[in-house]
């Protein structure tokens, strides 16, 4: 739609400039073809901007950050899923598997057969932050492409194309085939509703010499009785090495406890912009 309006306006641009020339000046054919290609040239880009500027208002500075400042310069994407689980007062959380620190459960999302075609469109570039035993994490959510795409990008994810939808693979992977849970019944299924998605402004990445966005799309566990029952059971058990359950106050100052004026343990910044649905730059 948007292409459409730019073409039509370049279009009503160069007739209107062909009938001025022809109706207010003795001008010759070849002066009114020249001016017309000019115009073509000139008025297309500018269109262009004002256009998807007028589309983007909202997303104004990430516009100009993508199409001017960044525009032939890698920006790296990072797009993921959070859940929030709530027992009593409290959310878990689970331990982070590279840093010493605590975060919700979830994880990057991953691509589907037929992602090939997108990703040599826009020229996706492989991520070489996070690495598995088995190397560089395959499939993941995590890429470069340069900033011109940036949009073309998150308008692919938001299509919801080529790509995982479920978010029952990291919930599984994290608590259930990690053993965290003991009752692997109980969570044979699980029922959760999204909330809100989040995503970052682009900003200079931290320990890499590159901009990144950041994407969560933020899901609300809904247990059953019997899943109540188990997460009430791991809640009366107390903390471990692997899970924490964290209240508001702990989650705001990201593990610093203002009660007993120590850090209790460090939690990830994501898990507070998850319950404020916002990005805070922490």
């Amino acid at each position: 739609m948007r292409k459409g309006i730019i073409i039509s306006l370049v279009v009503l641009t160069s007739c209107f400039c062909v009938w001025w020339l022809t109706q207010y000046h003795n001008s010759s054919i070849w002066t009114v073809v020249i001016v017309s290609i000019l115009i073509n040239i000139i008025s297309g880009p500018l269109y262009f901007l004002i256009v998807e500027g007028l589309y983007n208002l909202k997303h104004l500075g990430l516009f100009w950050k993508s199409y001017v400042i960044y525009r032939n310069k890698e920006v790296r994407f990072s797009i993921s899923y959070i859940f929030r689980i709530k027992v009593r007062d409290k959310y878990l959380l689970v331990k982070n598997r590279k840093g010493n620190y605590y975060q919700p459960v979830g994880g990057a999302y991953k691509t589907l057969p037929g992602i090939e075609a997108i990703f040599k469109k826009y020229k996706v570039a492989p991520d070489n932050r996070f690495e598995t035993s088995h190397g560089i994490a395959k499939n993941d959510l995590r890429f470069r492409v340069k900033g011109k795409n940036v949009f073309n990008i998150i308008r692919w994810f938001n299509s919801r194309e080529n790509r995982e939808t479920s978010q029952w693979r990291e919930f599984c992977e994290e608590l259930i085939t990690s053993n965290i849970i003991n009752n692997k019944h109980a969570f044979r299924y699980i029922d959760y509703e999204y909330a809100t998605t989040l995503q970052t402004p682009m900003k200079k990445a931290k320990r890499l010499d590159c901009q990144e966005i950041l994407i969560f799309e933020i899901f609300d566990l809904i247990p059953n009785d019997e899943q109540k029952i188990e997460l009430e059971r791991m809640l009366a058990g107390g903390d471990t090495n692997e899970v924490k359950f964290a209240d508001e106050t702990l989650i705001y100052n990201l593990g610093f406890d203002t009660r007993t004026k120590e850090t209790a343990y460090d939690i990830g910044a994501q898990t507070k912009w998850t319950l404020l649905e916002k990005w805070t730059d922490d």
